[in-house]
Order: structure tokens, then sequence, then C-alpha cells
């Protein structure tokens, strides 16, 4: 069961960062195109001043995309410090109630003596990795939500400034 659970985790992850990848790339290249379009000009209610603002949410809606993205690597450097450390508590409870010494992949050992510094170091390590957690997660929503609203914000002032160019000529 778990370890579907973990494959249904990484196909869902996978796609995830398609989709942030792709969305990112969409707004970059949107917003490449309109920059390069965009001939400045006094602002008036005309369709250049609708293109700036646009430019404008489109930049902002970047660089919350980008932010994002780094904001989910470093959510995932989280979670795998926090699968080995959750191990190495595994590891050391099996020792503190059997005895036995545990060799580490790292080239340490856990013995019965220091089991219980190793487990409460562990328990730390965790608290904090969980508290860590849980704030990167919430702003990684916020910036989503953010950059999405952006995103249509920028595509909707485009559409509208290709409107009003059409209609005040």
């Amino acid at each position: 069961m778990a370890q579907r659970s973990l494959e249904a985790y990484k196909l869902w992850k996978s796609a995830q960062l398609k989709y942030d990848y792709y969305i990112v790339g969409l707004i970059a290249a949107i917003f490449t195109y309109s920059v390069s379009k965009y001939t400045p000009q006094k602002v008036a209610f005309s369709e250049n001043s609708f293109e700036l603002l646009a430019i404008m949410f489109l930049l902002v809606s970047l660089y919350l995309g980008i932010k994002r993205l780094e904001i989910d690597l470093a959510i995932q450097t989280i979670s795998l410090k926090k699968a080995e450390e959750e191990e190495l508590l595994v590891a050391a409870r099996k020792v503190k109630i059997s005895g036995d010494s545990h060799d580490l992949s790292n080239g340490g050992v856990i013995t019965k003596e220091n089991s219980q510094k190793t487990i409460d170091e562990c328990i730390g390590i965790l608290s904090a990795i969980k508290g860590d957690f849980s704030t990167r997660a919430k702003t990684s929503e916020a910036y989503f939500n953010y950059r999405n609203k952006f995103m249509i914000g920028g595509f909707t002032t485009l559409i509208l400034a290709k409107c009003i160019g059409v209609y005040s000529i």
C-alpha cells in the first residue's frame, strides 16, 4: 500500500511540476512578446496604457511563478531531510529496544548507549522541519494563487487593450 502511495505521489509531483513549468514558460513567452511589441507613449485611456498595465501584471506573475518553483525545490529538499530523519529515528528506536547496534549508511553507528541521544536529536530536527515545511507550503500556495491572478489579469488586460485599440480608431 505504501509503495502505491509513493508512486501516486511521484506521478502527482511530476504532473504538478510540468504544469508549473508550462505556466511560467507561457507567462514568460507572452511577457517577452508584449515587451518587444510595446512602444512607450503618453499615459492616457488608450491601448498603449493597457498594454503597459498588462506587461506589469505579467512581470509580477512571472516573478511569483519563478519564486514558487524555487520554494518547491526547497520543499523537496525538506521532504528528503524529513524522510532521512524519520529513518534514523526508527533505527534508533529499534536499537534502544533490541540493544543491537545499527550501522548507518554515512559510516556512523547507533549503539544502545547513544540511541536516546539520537532519538532526541531526531525528534527536535523533525519538529523544526515540520514548522519550516508548513511555512513554505503556505507561501508556495499563496504564490500559486497570486501568480494565477496576476496572469489572468495580464491576459485580460492584453485582450482589453486590443479591444480599446479597435474601438478607438
